[in-house]
């Protein structure tokens, strides 16, 4: 990074994330309450970060198969106890947010200037460098 700037760092509104995503968050959080277990625990016995935890069940990260196949071992579930335990909260994350709108038309598209400049002219051959520089 330039003169140390720090990259700025988005956070998604709770309306960008997935409904899927907060679904599994609502549901990794309840299961690890209910066994009593802290993050820092669950996060050792799964061989993840404290942080990545926090960020699944806060639904601003998704697990791959891998990550719930070892969240499953240390919850002590198997990965279709956990995977059917959550399509319950599926349905009720679905209901709770409407699904969004598929656009119908898409935006224009901005013409390459650099085409128009030659339309009805052939382009000279030989110059590597664009036209627009």
């Amino acid at each position: 990074m330039k003169d140390g700037a720090r990259a700025s760092t988005k956070r998604k509104a709770a309306n960008e994330r997935h409904p899927l995503v907060m679904a599994f968050g609502l549901y990794l959080k309840e299961v690890r309450k209910a066994r009593n277990i802290s993050q820092a625990e669950l996060s050792f016995d799964s061989g993840t970060d404290r942080t990545y935890i926090s960020l699944l069940e806060r639904g601003l990260s998704a697990p791959s198969l891998l990550v719930i196949h070892e969240l499953s071992k240390a919850l002590g579930m198997t990965m279709a106890e956990l995977i059917a335990g959550f399509e319950a909260y599926v349905t009720k994350e679905s209901e709770r947010r409407p699904p969004q709108p598929i656009p119908t038309t898409e935006p224009p598209r901005r013409a390459n200037e650099a085409a128009l400049a030659y339309e009805g002219k052939e382009r000279p051959q030989g110059s590597r460098r664009s036209p627009l520089r």
